[in-house]
């Protein structure tokens, strides 16, 4: 059961929240009461009022990011962590003899060279720490490519014996991979749970030091009321110009929010599903995932799982800490725009079957506020692209009408000498673009910090690069996700697939297929725009429709790795783990080439002839007396037809019986048939027969 009554950071965290939704609530009002004075008169009433209610949503939702900022801000220039009474970094207990953490990282056909080299990281780096006895690593697999699937099982056998690992590095691949991620983090806590007191959940690109779990580890031994610790992984690796841009945003903007949350969220922090430690207890007991009545996508099974978990653990009385200064904990972001795209269109559906969830019973206020968060990070682009809507018939109806109802001439520009319109777009400007001049300053203050981003010159260049890059890309993704919104509420929904975890490029023609519409409406607009609004009111719009018509090059242009290495070489776009490059990180692309397994041709048939490849294979299965009937009239379909009869639906039946694999491995070896030999690529035994 969870821990119940007050807790020490219970009334420290409610004092903050009720300032911080003072400092949100308080400034959207006067905003929109000053938009208010310059529209009164100017505009009819049904033009007026909602533009002014979706004007002060979007200034309260943008405000929220800035005062977050702004307390991560300060805390970091006094130098003093935000050691809360009851924070988990205050309380660290060795851990005992008994105590055992399952590291899990769920797979789905990925690149799975990749997989293991990340995994062999993280290993090593918990090996140095002389702790790898509390560790066993697992690795989840949900594929259901036969080859994909083949190729993991050799891996993994590669890794284990490289690393005298067998029993501590553990394979299973599920025959159904129902509920995706989710439902194979369950699946283990049913299956084995019980056997470890902890898990720490990975993504296949994660990569973790092992003094952090270490530290993890004695965070959980000391605070015995927490449910969830979750690190701040930081995005590494990347070469494209785009993935590129992305970490180094992140990098150097991410620390101040990161700092802001924590001192917001407290013991009510997030989860964000991967490069965490878990108590397996309470998240087996407590964090099962409803499901939604009615049709997907907003009903049916939840697509986003992590804040719903974390949800769940505090609601059932345990602290879910969020502890941005555990360094050492990694992730690869998506090399293209494209592959971004994709991400947030899975997102989106997500974030916004949370709304249901926010009338629940015992959910703590700040989940709900989390969960109404995520879901305006995608609202927020219809909202704006409304209000973009409303401005424009609003300067329409502005631009040729006086106050008083008259007609303006072309030449009458005097309605403009009001600085109101001025002083709003400044405030909004400032909420935008200041965290991103605290966090230069910071950095440009702190020693050695600078030196992490190139020097002080490049990083502020680099700043001002990314700077002008977020602005042109604001208006791409507020079309898409304007669009991903639209798609959801109309019943269109989207499941979770295999991600892009390597470098790769966007051809033109993709660019063009995906993002031409987009480049088409910016072009559009602007020319049905300029002749009614003049030169004046033009301007305004020229960042949102240049963001546009320019969507198909800046696809293109941005995921080339050759710009990337461009960048690199002349210390654009730098991070710190590329200026001394942590041991976790040195070792992946060796690390990567030494797990290529040696298969030639079909795994299938390779798995079928090869006997050590096949006891591998077997050793992993289960004796499946129920399809024993089905398996056994595919074993001679196998023979008769060759491996090229079976489609893949077929190929996996077999692979999951372990008897049929042995008996098909027999088989083929006992044949005397010169044309079986051959089609199972054993030609030269093949040539014997047809020699005697």
């Amino acid at each position: 059961m969870g821990f119940g009554g007050a807790r020490p950071w219970e009334a420290i965290g409610r004092y903050r929240r009720y300032w911080l939704s003072t400092f949100i609530v308080l400034p959207a009002c006067g905003a929109g009461l000053t938009l208010d004075q310059v529209l009164t008169d100017r505009l009819p009433f049904w033009l007026e009022l909602p533009t002014l209610i979706i004007f002060v949503l979007l200034f309260a939702w943008i405000s929220a990011g800035f005062w977050t900022a702004l307390v991560g801000f300060v805390l970091l220039m006094r130098g003093r962590a935000d050691t809360t009474p009851g924070s988990p970094e205050l309380h660290l207990a060795e851990p005992r003899l008994q105590s055992r953490v399952a590291v899990l990282m769920p797979i789905y056909n990925e690149e799975v060279e990749r997989v293991a080299a990340g995994l062999q990281a993280t290993y090593k780096s918990i090996q140095k720490t002389g702790a790898l006895a509390h560790f066993e690593f697992f690795l989840l697999s949900d594929t259901r490519d036969p080859a994909i699937w083949l190729r993991e099982e050799l891996v993994w056998s590669a890794l284990c014996e490289s690393l005298d690992a067998f029993g501590r590095i553990h394979y299973r691949r599920r025959p159904i991979n129902n509920k995706a991620k989710s439902g194979n983090v369950a699946d283990f806590c049913r299956r084995w749970g019980k056997g470890y007191e902890y898990m720490v959940v990975l993504d296949a690109d994660s990569v973790m030091n092992g003094e952090t779990l270490y530290r993890m580890l004695e965070m959980m031994e000391g605070n015995p009321q927490v449910g969830i610790i979750q690190t701040q992984p930081v995005a590494v690796n990347r070469e494209t110009l785009y993935a590129r841009l992305q970490q180094f945003a992140q990098h150097l903007y991410g620390p101040i929010f990161s700092v802001g949350l924590r001192f917001w969220q407290l013991g009510d922090g997030h989860y964000i599903g991967h490069n965490a430690m878990l108590r397996i207890a309470p998240f087996s007991q407590y964090c099962a995932l409803p499901v939604l009545p009615g049709r997907a996508p907003l009903g049916g099974p939840l697509l986003s799982h992590d804040f719903v978990e974390a949800a769940l653990m505090a609601k059932s009385g345990w602290e879910v800490w969020f502890v941005p200064s555990l360094s050492g904990s990694y992730e690869e972001v998506p090399p293209t725009l494209i592959d971004d795209l994709k991400r947030d269109r899975r997102w989106a559906q997500g974030n916004l079957q949370h709304l249901r969830l926010l009338a629940g019973e015992g959910l703590r206020p700040a989940h709900r506020f989390l969960f109404v968060n995520g879901a305006m990070s995608f609202l927020a682009a219809p909202l704006w692209g409304l209000f973009l809507i409303l401005g424009a018939l609003g300067s329409l109806h502005w631009a040729n009408t006086a106050s008083d109802g008259s007609v303006i001439t072309p030449l009458d520009w005097d309605w403009l000498v009001s600085p109101m319109p001025f002083w709003l777009f400044g405030m909004t400007a400032i909420l935008l673009l200041s965290p991103k001049f605290m966090a230069v300053l910071w950095a440009l203050r702190q020693r050695g910090r600078k030196e992490q981003f190139g020097g002080a010159f490049h990083l502020v260049i680099g700043m001002f690069l990314e700077s002008i890059f977020s602005i042109l890309m604001a208006p791409i993704r507020m079309a898409f996700h304007s669009q991903f919104v639209i798609q959801t509420l109309m019943g269109r929904g989207v499941g979770w697939g295999a991600q892009v975890r390597g470098d790769q490029e966007t051809s033109w023609r993709d660019a063009l297929r995906y993002f031409g519409w987009c480049s088409a409406l910016g072009l559009i607009l602007a020319g049905i725009l300029y002749p009614f609004l003049g030169a004046w009111h033009f301007a305004w719009l020229v960042p949102i429709l240049g963001g546009l018509a320019s969507a198909v090059p800046l696809a293109a242009w941005t995921s080339r790795p050759a710009l990337g290495r461009w960048t690199q070489r002349h210390h654009l776009f730098v991070i710190p783990e590329e200026v001394h490059v942590p041991p976790e990180l040195q070792s992946l692309s060796a690390d990567r080439m030494a797990y290529m397994p040696h298969i030639e041709g079909d795994p299938f048939v390779q798995v079928v002839v090869d006997p050590r490849f096949n006891a591998i294979h077997t050793a992993l299965q289960r004796n499946r007396t129920a399809a024993w009937p089905r398996a056994a009239k595919l074993c001679h379909k196998a023979l008769e037809e060759g491996p090229q009869g079976l489609s893949n639906r077929e190929r996996n039946i077999l692979l999951t019986d372990r008897n049929s694999m042995l008996a098909l491995h027999r088989a083929v070896w006992s044949t005397a048939d010169r044309t079986r030999l051959a089609a199972w690529g054993l030609q030269s035994e093949a040539q014997v027969l047809s020699d005697a």
